[in-house]
């Protein structure tokens, strides 16, 4: 037994596995993340209701949202931008991995007699079916700090060839500021976050890990069910501006320009997060 803890304790190498799609596509665990992405009292998978509206606000007035404009939605999950987008008059696509977010996002538009073009596809390998290029793509609520370095390459190689000539790439990120208040602990609890990972009895084990040199956390789940053990893997890079920035213009973008928030605030070396907006050439 004292093993089989010390193996389940110690520290996995830097990015030695990357979980990130059985999160969206587990059928419990997708039920509880719509669950979270709809609440608009907290910002959990999604940012509150207030806010969204003032992002929304802000990418309508910045980028001339309107009919024509051509807008993607990266990890759209239920249509919390896409939606409005659609009112404004944008040509909008959403692209997720979860089924249920993108079930909920498409009855959401039919009800509104809207026209949205939903698509099931990992944004890292996404290769719009129409050859459709783009005015404005978005990546809400951190979800760039999820991914591995190679991982970030990709989805800025796919940006880049989707983004028409003088488009603009908005994202938002984890800062370093926040990494300070990243704590190392070991947590066990039977059902752990309320049943959140099974309908199944389970216990769960929950380790926070700091990789310092990096600029990286992981948070590892590890459930044990009857016959079944999984393990999740949550890693987050916090940037500094210029980090981010570095590896923005490494994939060909040009003017990069930061933010505080993606409601155009103005930027804080302090606070916890921060956004970006990265300009293609024009042709």
């Amino acid at each position: 037994m004292f093993a089989a803890l010390s193996a389940l304790n110690a520290r996995p190498a830097l990015y030695s596995r990357v979980t990130t799609p059985e999160l969206w596509t587990d059928p419990h665990i997708s039920a509880r993340m719509l669950a979270a992405h709809l609440d608009p009292s907290v910002d959990l998978s999604s940012y509150r209701a207030e806010f969204i509206e003032r992002v929304v606000a802000w990418l309508v007035g910045r980028f001339g949202v309107r009919a024509g404009v051509r807008v993607a939605d990266l990890g759209c999950g239920p249509g919390l931008y896409t939606t409005p987008l659609a009112r404004a008059g944008a040509d909008v696509t959403g692209l997720d991995l979860s089924a249920r977010s993108l079930g909920h996002a498409g009855s959401l538009a039919r009800a509104e007699g809207l026209t949205v073009r939903y698509l099931r596809q990992d944004y890292l390998t996404w290769r719009d079916p129409d050859g459709a290029r783009y005015d404005l793509v978005l990546m809400v609520m951190r979800d760039y700090c999820a991914l591995p370095p190679d991982g970030r390459r990709a989805l800025l190689r796919t940006v880049r060839q989707h983004l028409d000539g003088g488009g603009s790439f908005v994202l938002d990120v984890d800062s370093a500021a926040a990494l300070a208040d990243v704590r190392e602990r070991a947590v066990y609890a039977p059902s752990m976050m309320d049943g959140f990972w099974s309908d199944r009895p389970y216990f769960g084990f929950h380790n926070t890990y700091r990789y310092e040199s990096a600029r990286v956390s992981l948070d590892k789940y590890e459930i044990f069910e009857a016959g079944r053990h999984r393990t999740f893997c949550n890693w987050v890079r916090y940037f500094t501006p210029d980090e981010l920035g570095a590896e923005l213009a490494e994939a060909g973008f040009g003017a990069v320009e930061i933010l505080g928030d993606l409601a155009g605030g103005a930027y804080d070396a302090g606070a916890p997060s921060f956004a970006a907006v990265a300009t293609t050439g024009r042709r």
